[in-house]
């Protein structure tokens, strides 16, 4: 990687202790290998971080250590993300979900770095994930405060994004009272509140389309999962079977996997559209692509 200057590279890090990363790992070596990190740093190598933040564990004061070392060596950007529980944690190591109060102070704790580091390098570099934003209740940032969105794939600026990209896309979009039909759209539970503040939105401009959001309960992963990615095709069935749904139902397309015909549970995007008998359609995080889903007419 030094020889041939392959940059970037993203790396998870988790602690620069190196006795908590060999506990966190289960690898008495995951220490050791910290000095790899030091040495792609030296070497110029642009690095980007990801941190899954477990409470009690190497959040707190272990955090504000692990993030002062990564800005003392330089590293691009660092996201800070939650630990993600599902139910199947038989022989695991105990571990807690985070709060409204552990995910504010944790999240106060990776703000206050980017702040710094925005007033010492002119870049924030440190950002917490979106679900931290969530569960403390605290508003997400407008899309300027992410820079170049360099985290999206750590869940970081996701909702920023998507509410900038629908706006413009508004803006450049003649309104219409002559679209009258009904769209559902299914996501996660953290993802809901954001998505119906931009139905309101959409509907400013567009007052005959029904948006009906529905928030799915992750059965299948356990409560504390929330996320769209992980929503399953049975909990889909399962939650808006009987629904009026309306003329077609959106999906985010990450809940599929990369063929974009399976659900993580086996499902496929065919059982889904039989069972509920509607068109199923799959749409990135991307808000041209949204609008343009919701608008289309029938």
């Amino acid at each position: 990687i030094i020889k041939m200057h392959i940059s970037p590279i993203n790396i998870s890090v988790h602690t620069t202790n190196p006795e908590l990363r060999c506990k966190m790992m289960g690898n008495r070596f995951a220490g050791e290998s910290l000095k790899h990190l030091y040495r792609l740093a030296e070497a110029g190598i642009q690095i980007n971080c990801q941190i899954v933040a477990c409470p009690g564990i190497n959040d707190g004061e272990e955090l504000v250590k692990t993030l002062t070392d990564l800005k003392n060596i330089g590293v691009a950007n660092t996201a800070v993300v939650p630990v993600g529980l599902t139910r199947y944690r038989e022989s695991l190591t105990q571990l807690v979900p985070y709060n409204k109060g552990t995910a504010k102070k944790t999240l106060e704790t990776v703000e206050s770095f980017g702040e710094q580091s925005l007033k010492e390098t002119g870049r924030r570099v440190f950002y917490a994930g979106d679900e931290f934003y969530i569960m403390s209740g605290k508003k997400i940032p407008s899309a300027e405060f992410y820079e170049d969105f360099a985290l999206l794939e750590n869940g970081v600026g996701l909702v920023a994004l998507l509410r900038d990209e629908v706006d413009f896309a508004l803006s450049q979009a003649e309104g219409s009272e002559k679209l009258c039909h009904t769209v559902s759209i299914a996501c996660g539970t953290s993802a809901a509140v954001y998505l119906k503040e931009i139905a309101e939105s959409i509907n400013e401009k567009f007052p005959n389309i029904k948006i009906k959001v529905y928030p799915i309960k992750n059965d299948f992963f356990g409560g504390g999962v929330n996320v769209s990615g992980l929503v399953v095709g049975k909990d889909l069935i399962n939650q808006l079977k009987n629904k009026d749904l309306g003329d077609r139902l959106l999906i985010p397309s990450v809940m599929l996997r990369f063929e974009r015909d399976i659900f993580l549970d086996d499902t496929s995007l065919e059982d889904v559209k039989s069972s509920l008998d509607i068109d199923v359609i799959p749409v990135d995080n991307d808000g041209q692509q949204l609008l343009d889903s919701i608008i289309k007419e029938i």
